[in-house]
């Protein structure tokens, strides 16, 4: 029993000091070698998570996790979705910075894993975006299935634009909060349309 919580603590010191190097750095900028200088043996590290790539998925999985129950939490004492997130994002910078990371510029390499990863997080928003779409009559031959698949698809095209929109002078959160209100738009734009229709 006593190897397994020592186990399990050095574990946590790694993937806390993971999500510390790859929320700073993001994936490319990152490495093995920095996060040992935070302490931590080498030998641990392979011991416990096969390379890089295993440590990075690691930390993704940890971070998503811990958005989504504190999301939850958020949302039990009456705080509305999107404010539940900004209070998540504001609380932990770092994974924020990875929640980032792997939704704008994911490492292409672990593209597919990571959106495995990011179930709780998707549960999470088709939850909230199936509620809104019961407040509306969708048109024929539109099912909820396909208006999720078609605000995928907006986010998806709304993260490739942001990840290319460089503000040197924006702080971090003032581009978290960006995001979430670009994505909030796309969903709104998706629903009601961009023309204002004339009343007949």
């Amino acid at each position: 029993m006593r190897k397994e919580i020592k186990t399990q603590r050095t574990k946590e010191k790694i993937l806390k000091a993971g999500i510390q190097e790859f929320g700073q750095n993001g994936y490319a900028g990152s490495s093995i070698n920095a996060i040992c200088a935070t302490g931590i043996n080498k030998g641990l590290i392979y011991h416990n998570y096969k390379d890089k790539d295993d440590l990075y998925l690691a930390c993704v999985k940890r971070s998503m996790e811990e958005m989504a129950t504190d999301i939850e939490t958020q949302m039990k004492k009456g705080v509305a979705y999107n404010t539940a997130r900004m209070h998540f994002f504001s609380s932990h910078e770092m994974e924020a910075r990875l929640f980032l990371e792997i939704m704008v510029n994911p490492p292409q390499k672990l593209e597919s894993k990571i959106k495995i990863l990011r179930a709780p997080i998707d549960a999470l928003n088709r939850q909230q975006f199936g509620q809104l779409l019961a407040k509306h009559t969708l048109r024929k031959n539109v099912s909820e299935e396909i208006a999720y698949q078609w605000m995928e698809w907006m986010q998806t095209f709304y993260n490739m634009w942001f990840q290319r929109q460089e503000n040197k002078n924006a702080s971090f959160m003032d581009r978290m909060e960006q995001h979430e209100k670009g994505v909030a738009q796309c969903i709104d734009l998706m629903l009601y349309g961009i023309a204002q229709k004339k009343e007949e």
